[in-house]
């Protein structure tokens, strides 16, 4: 495992970590998972230790967990330039892209296999990034942020959000950021093969998000497949859970990246 540096489209010195399959060789080229953490602002991969990360390295995949545009680890500047000029999205989105161009100039990164997947506001990423982007075989969104709007109206952290976007979506003002940062906005651009994944009860990320952006997905002809788990919470925090949640995400990616 290491950690692996480049620079941002914004200005910034951005990092990750990168974990590699057994019997690793820079001299041949593997299948690249990049998984996103949540929050945005902390779980960094170089202060967090993420047991998926190995399991999809013993899969055979270079694993690239970036610390992208919002994350706190890379000071202050860093961390509050996600909600700036409408940047949820497309800043941390571009940081990522460029995490993966340089990774790519490393040399052992098969370029026509390329996975994104995370959880949570890795999940909203997710999202977003496969809508604006087609260089992903396969993608897996868990309990993923959708609309920015659903988000404010329904979760249990709603009125936080008046304070990112400038005010409340339900004020002329402010709706056009709220949808322009939504990663539904942009479904009908998707072709990646997407599994979605949600908890039933999940209050901070309400599952309605799942529901609207699996239908918006299934009815512009993308192979989509949506697994929700009928369990309280916005993690699976049970071993049982997490094992099953772990299973199916590791099975999409060895159908479409092996």
């Amino acid at each position: 495992m290491d950690t692996f540096e480049w620079k941002g489209p914004d200005g910034f010195g951005a990092d990750g970590t990168l974990v590699y399959p057994p019997n690793f060789s820079r001299d041949k080229k593997y299948p690249l998972v990049v998984d996103l953490h949540g929050a945005p602002q902390f779980l960094a991969s170089v202060t967090e230790f993420d047991f998926l990360l190995q399991l999809f390295a013993s899969h055979g995949y270079v694993v690239f967990a970036p610390n992208y545009l919002g994350t706190d680890n890379l000071g202050n500047r860093y961390e509050h330039a996600v909600f700036v000029n409408g940047n949820a999205g497309d800043g941390p989105g571009r940081d990522i892209m460029a995490g993966i161009a340089a990774l790519e100039k490393q040399g052992f990164i098969d370029e026509s296999r390329i996975g994104v997947s995370g959880w949570s506001w890795g999940g909203y990423m997710t999202s977003w990034l496969i809508g604006h982007y087609h260089i992903w075989k396969a993608a897996v969104a868990g309990a993923a942020v959708t609309s920015m709007t659903d988000w404010y109206t329904l979760t249990d952290v709603n009125v936080t959000e008046r304070f990112e976007f400038g005010g409340s979506p339900w004020k002329k003002e402010y709706a056009k950021a709220y949808e322009e940062q939504s990663a539904i906005t942009f479904a009908s651009a998707v072709t990646t093969p997407t599994l979605i994944l949600h908890n039933t009860g999940d209050a901070t990320v309400p599952i309605t998000s799942s529901y609207a952006f699996y239908h918006a997905l299934k009815d512009n002809g993308v192979t989509v497949k949506f697994i929700a788990f009928p369990i309280p919470g916005h993690d699976a925090g049970d071993p049982v859970h997490d094992s099953d949640t772990d299973r199916v995400w590791l099975e999409w990616f060895d159908q479409y990246l092996k």
